[in-house]
């Protein structure tokens, strides 16, 4: 079994892309929302995905009853009617996160998304989720390359990241960017909640 299915076992969906089909593993909403009513004691009514690709997180996240939103910053070639309804609805927009007014969500959800940032625009990256509730992320770390090696897997995604660093390197840049940080190991997720400034 590969290393993703392990990891990620909540939830795969297929998707194309203009290099040709994928698999995208995610954690639903249905966890996130979890996270949070653990951590902060009440139910979320704002959702973001920084990252939506094609969309089926945000339509999940809007099926629980939350205001979800996203952006990515390319449309991809492949959507449903009720996908598609996002992006024309303007649910979904098309623009980098860097080019966003500070995000305001309840939870806001990057699913490999800071990886495709370097080093000295991650900072600018998460000074537009210091005004959200909870930031949650998965991404792969060097543990996980290592692992996956191990059992004789590539890691392999249709962009090339630029960021791949160990975990305590990412909990520290979490925290040294506002946050306060755990790590979620049921989920395998960094959980973050914004520091008082």
């Amino acid at each position: 079994m590969h290393y993703y299915y392990k990891k990620y076992p909540y939830m795969q969906y297929n998707y194309q892309d203009n290099d040709g089909f994928w698999k995208m593993f995610s954690i639903p909403p249905e966890i996130l929302v979890s996270i949070f009513v653990y951590y902060l004691n009440h139910l979320p009514k704002t959702f973001f995905d920084c990252g939506a690709a094609t969309g089926e997180i945000v339509y999940r996240a809007k099926k629980l009853g939350m205001i979800a939103t996203g952006i990515d910053i390319k449309k991809y070639p492949y959507q449903n009617e009720n996908l598609e309804k996002l992006f024309t609805d303007g649910k979904i927009k098309i623009k980098s996160i860097l080019d966003c007014e500070p995000i305001k969500a309840d939870i806001a959800y990057c699913n490999g998304t800071l990886t495709y940032f370097s080093e000295s625009e991650i900072p600018q990256v998460l000074e537009k989720f210091r005004t959200c509730k909870m930031l949650t992320a998965i991404h792969n770390t060097t543990e996980d390359v290592i692992a996956a090696r191990k059992q004789g897997d590539e890691l392999l995604t249709c962009n090339k990241p630029r960021l791949i660093k160990n975990r305590d390197w990412w909990m520290k840049t979490f925290s040294d960017n506002g946050f306060s940080v755990e790590y979620e190991n049921l989920a395998n997720c960094f959980c973050m909640f914004p520091k008082t400034r």
